[in-house]
């Protein structure tokens, strides 16, 4: 089963990494490295990307073609600033596998959902 593990950024994780020391937030952002290393080796990943949260973009439909604004909106506390999609046994593992990061230390840092497949499409229908 495929599983979209979401990295969220929220003040409650920028004031999680500015309590760090360097040494800390060293070790918290090899972790990233550590887990993609060990997911390779498993085979279970997919594919990782960190995102630009800087670099966002909200689209919206408007009258005359997509309406393009700077993300994250005010109204929003938080941006998806990466991602990792893995291919695991089941849900337990891919909870696993989120709650290795540092985001997992703070309530909303990690999300996961799982990927439909054709066949939840056509039971869906």
């Amino acid at each position: 089963m495929q599983y979209l593990i979401l990295i969220h950024n929220s003040p409650a994780v920028i004031d999680l990494f500015a309590k760090m020391s360097d040494e800390e937030r060293k070790a918290a952002f090899q972790i990233y490295w550590d887990v993609e290393s060990d997911l390779q080796a498993s085979g279970e990943l997919v594919d990782s990307k960190a995102l630009d949260t800087d670099a966002q973009k909200h689209v919206a439909r408007g009258a005359d073609g997509p309406v393009v604004t700077d993300a994250p909106l005010p109204e929003l506390t938080e941006v998806v600033s990466g991602y990792y999609l893995v291919d695991v046994a089941d849900e337990a593992r891919a909870a696993e596998i989120a709650a290795l990061f540092p985001e997992a230390l703070v309530p909303g840092g990690m999300r996961i959902a799982r990927i439909w497949t054709d066949a939840d499409f056509a039971a869906n229908t």
